[in-house]
């Protein structure tokens, strides 16, 4: 009820959260949190609804200030959509059904801001826990040059209307669909409840932080 109105993209206002799949894994949801605006990104068999937030939010013991990244994250554009089994070069998802090839746009971000575990919080579309990041402001100029080309590609239903997020070189997420540039420097990682534990979202934070 609190939410600020959505914009004129997606599903019409009011349109509940789904439900996480009873079987399997599921698709991981990327969501990307913009300032001042609500983007809505597709994901294969899934719908994640982007929101403007604050730094509330209570956060699981593995929550980190700045610092540099043990493992790079790589923000990426996808090249080729493809069915397994995937060619050399290609990644998968478990429990997704296709094989993605990215290209060359890209950002690779060796720094945050901050990086944490959030606890759910089901009014704001999060059944599980979360991870939460903060891009520093030298990346964030990338970060909304990247997706606004997503967003070029998502117009003209091209590949590159995707964009995968990989922690050193393993696809975390099915690649979402980007609507539109995200120039807000916050992005949200979040899935199926019983996949996006608190262990398992601490887990992510460790492999890149190391801490």
């Amino acid at each position: 009820m609190g939410h600020p109105p959505p914009i004129p993209y997606g599903p019409p206002p009011g349109a509940p959260p789904p439900t996480a799949p009873r079987r399997g894994p599921g698709p991981l949801v990327f969501v990307l949190i913009a300032a001042a605006v609500a983007v809505l990104l597709l994901i294969t068999g899934a719908v994640a609804y982007v929101i403007v937030t604050g730094d509330d939010g209570d956060s699981g013991p593995a929550a980190s200030g700045p610092v540099d990244l043990r493992e790079p994250l790589t923000f990426s554009l996808v090249d080729e959509v493809s069915q397994p089994p995937c060619k050399a070069g290609a990644r998968t998802v478990a429990g997704d059904t296709s094989c993605y090839t990215f290209g060359g746009d890209e950002l690779t971000v060796r720094r945050l801001e901050a990086v944490k575990a959030v606890a759910p919080d089901p009014a704001r579309g999060a059944p599980g826990w979360t991870v939460q990041l903060t891009l520093n402001d030298a990346d964030r100029p990338g970060f909304a040059a990247l997706t606004g080309k997503a967003a070029q590609g998502y117009a003209s239903r091209a590949p590159s209307g995707r964009m995968g997020m990989l922690i050193g070189e393993t696809l975390i997420s099915p690649p979402a669909q980007v609507m539109q540039a995200i120039t807000g420097g916050q992005v949200q990682i979040t899935g199926p409840a019983g996949t996006f534990t608190r262990s398992y979202t601490e887990g992510l934070v460790r492999r890149m932080t190391g801490r």
